[in-house]
């Protein structure tokens, strides 16, 4: 992903992502809210709003933006606008997944079963998404 603007009085954030890096955010996203539930809102309090229900209309999002995307290929770059809010979720998600989010099941799929990728490529898009979100901090 690449940072293209960030507008923080306007709290907007201008993102240039490859389809698969879309794709990679949307299942850590859903991943992440699937197994933690309510308990995300918990473990990333940051204010007012609830991160998980923002977090459900974020991944709704990213799915209807992938979907116009469909027969795009892996590569095509994909521009998407989301609130600084959101790109905190998205980091939280991959915080949670990345960092051995525990999923409370005695079978726990294996990274490759659940995102084809494996732990140390599934944490290369995180440290490549991390790199971008606490960029925002420094604007």
């Amino acid at each position: 992903m690449k940072l293209i603007t960030a507008k923080l009085k306007e709290d907007l954030f201008t993102f240039e992502a490859t389809k698969e890096e879309l794709k990679v955010c949307a299942k850590v996203l859903h991943v992440a809210l699937k197994r933690l539930g309510e308990e995300f809102n918990t473990r990333h309090q940051d204010s007012h709003e609830s991160p998980y229900e923002t977090g459900m209309e974020l991944e709704k999002k990213l799915t209807l933006i992938l979907e116009q995307y469909k027969n795009s290929t892996l590569d095509d770059i994909i521009t998407i606008k989301i609130r600084a809010f959101e790109a905190g979720i998205i980091y939280d998600a991959f915080n949670e997944v990345c960092n051995g989010l525990s999923f409370g099941f005695s079978t726990i799929p294996t990274y490759e079963q659940f995102f084809d990728y494996s732990r140390e490529e599934l944490k290369e898009f995180y440290n490549r998404y991390e790199k971008i979100f606490l960029y925002k901090f420094d604007t």
